[in-house]
C-alpha cells in the first residue's frame, strides 16, 4: 500500500535555518541516503521539499464562492516542509521509515495511507 509521509518542522526552526551549517548538511545527507535505500528496495515513489510557508495561498469556501487567502488556514507552530510517498508491504514498515526520519531529523512526520480504490482499500 502507498503512504504519504508529511514532514513538519517548527516554524521558528524554518525561519532561522542556516543552510550552510553542519547540522543542515547532515540532514541533507540523511535524506539522500534514505532516498537511495528506498529506491533500491522498490519502496520509493516520490518526494519533494516545499517552498517557504509565506508563499502559501489557501482556497476555501466563502459567502460568495471560493476565495483565496494568503497564508495557511490557521495560526500554526509547525509548518509542512516536505512530503514523501512510499509503497510498503505493511503499515508498520511505513511507520518504521517515518520513525527513522523523526530520529535523524527531529521533525514531526504524519503517516497517512493512500487508498488504492474508491472503497478506501
Amino acid at each position: 500500500m502507498k503512504y504519504i509521509l508529511l514532514a513538519y518542522t517548527k516554524k521558528a526552526d524554518w525561519e532561522t535555518v542556516d543552510t550552510s551549517s553542519p547540522e543542515f548538511l547532515a540532514m541533507c545527507q540523511f535524506y539522500e541516503d534514505i532516498g537511495r535505500e528506498l529506491t533500491e528496495s522498490g519502496e520509493f515513489v516520490s518526494t519533494e521539499g516545499l517552498a517557504d510557508p509565506s508563499l502559501t495561498v489557501t482556497v476555501r469556501k466563502g459567502d460568495k464562492g471560493a476565495v483565496a487567502v494568503d497564508g495557511p488556514y490557521a495560526e500554526f507552530k509547525e509548518v509542512l516542509v516536505s512530503y514523501a510517498i512510499v509503497d510498503t508491504a505493511t503499515h508498520d514498515r511505513a511507520l518504521e521509515i517515518a520513525a527513522r526520519i523523526v530520529e535523524a531529523i527531529g521533525d514531526t512526520v504524519e503517516v497517512r495511507p493512500i487508498p488504492d480504490g474508491p472503497d478506501g482499500s
